[in-house]
């Protein structure tokens, strides 16, 4: 693990800093050494969404949590009980949702934050930050779910749920309803029919999902958990194979991060011979490989077993280019760069969807493009 503070990016750093919650020691050496690079440091853990977890793996290092500058402490600590805060409600309304919904015999299945937030892989309700609930539900059930979540306040984002179009909503290229929120909760829901897109249904889709799903109780009810190779299944798919690969996002360290941690705590659970013999059937086998090597590049940790070990040679130069990607410093580099990523996505939709060909004549293509390009 390098330790001059000096010559690593703020990404190098940042992930150099959470392996501390995967069991790597620190020293005062790996930290930074100015405000002005902690500052960097922090505006970057809470773009990825893991300042919480920042703390969790600081606060691991014996005796290190207390030499970090006050200032430093003090938002680590303020944003830490903020999100704690934040948790704490999310669990009452998912008690409530669950209640509810165990009343008309469903027992959802809790998926990504949710899961990991019900399923305690985290020391406390407090290091996972959450954007949204993500909840699996019998799509024959989906209408009958949308009316007892009106009656409970929910609404939709997308206007007035119309239930005589839920069921072609349910059977189109969407894997969950369009998101719901409640004035008095503070996320919105995601009702998901299948846990992942379409075209990557072989590779998990919910009878998978059921399969193996472990009880969880909460003061409300009864749900349901994905068992720790669905869970690794599903990290993979969704952080790596469709945000990153199809829609050229920057990788998730949160959720690169939970990939590891997953593979760490639940270790002897996973039936890694399933997840390899599954990805390879499907043509798959690269990108998952791929993707430890990504895991491997930033927190120094390979967690491959030895039927998916590492060969770099057979894993192309896509996770380099990732891991370039993440590290990158200068605006003009990550305004080139994210331009590039956002035309080839936007290519390998059309060549998926080719009918959508008439988008490059509508000015909110170009609209939109800009929006995304003039955020970085």
């Amino acid at each position: 693990m390098p330790s001059n503070p000096k010559n690593l990016t703020a990404a190098t750093m940042l992930c150099q800093c959470l392996s501390g919650a995967l069991g790597q020691s620190l020293s005062p050496s790996s930290l930074p050494t100015s405000e002005e690079r902690w500052a960097s440091i922090l505006r970057l853990s809470g773009d990825h969404l893991v300042t919480p977890v920042l703390r969790w793996a600081l606060r691991e290092q014996k005796g290190l949590y207390d030499e970090l500058p006050s200032s430093v402490v003090d938002y680590l600590e303020a944003v830490y009980a903020l999100n704690l805060e934040k948790n704490l409600s999310c669990e009452d309304q998912l008690s409530e949702l669950i209640s509810d919904l165990n009343k008309i015999e469903v027992r959802p299945v809790l998926l990504k934050g949710a899961a990991m937030l019900v399923g305690g892989l985290y020391p406390t309700s407090g290091e996972r930050m959450i954007t949204d609930l993500d909840i699996l539900i019998p799509e024959e059930r989906l209408s009958e779910v949308l009316v007892r979540m009106l009656a409970l306040g929910y609404q939709s984002t997308e206007g007035t749920i119309d239930l005589a179009e839920v069921a072609l909503k349910a059977l189109s290229h969407r894997h969950h309803y369009p998101a719901l929120v409640h004035r008095d909760w503070p996320v919105s829901n995601e009702l998901h029919v299948q846990p992942v897109v379409s075209r990557y249904r072989p590779l998990l889709a919910s009878e998978d999902v059921l399969s193996g799903a472990r009880k969880a109780v909460l003061p409300g009810g009864e749900c349901l958990l994905p068992d720790p190779t669905k869970m690794i299944i599903h990290n993979v798919v969704h952080a790596f194979l469709f945000d990153t690969m199809d829609c050229m996002k920057t990788i998730s360290l949160r959720q690169l991060f939970e990939f590891v941690l997953i593979s760490q705590k639940y270790h002897a659970d996973i039936d890694w011979d399933q997840i390899a013999k599954r990805f390879d059937d499907l043509g798959y086998g690269r990108n998952l490989r791929q993707y430890f090597g990504m895991a491997r590049g930033c927190f120094d940790l390979d967690v491959a077993p030895e039927r998916l070990a590492l060969r770099d040679g057979a894993i192309g130069v896509r996770p380099y280019l990732d891991l370039a990607r993440l590290r990158m410093e200068n605006p003009s580099a990550i305004w080139a760069t994210t331009l590039l990523f956002e035309l080839i996505a936007r290519l390998k939709r059309l060549i998926r969807q080719p009918k959508k060909i008439r988008r490059l004549v509508e000015p909110d293509f170009y609209v939109k493009l800009g929006n995304v390009i003039w955020k970085q």
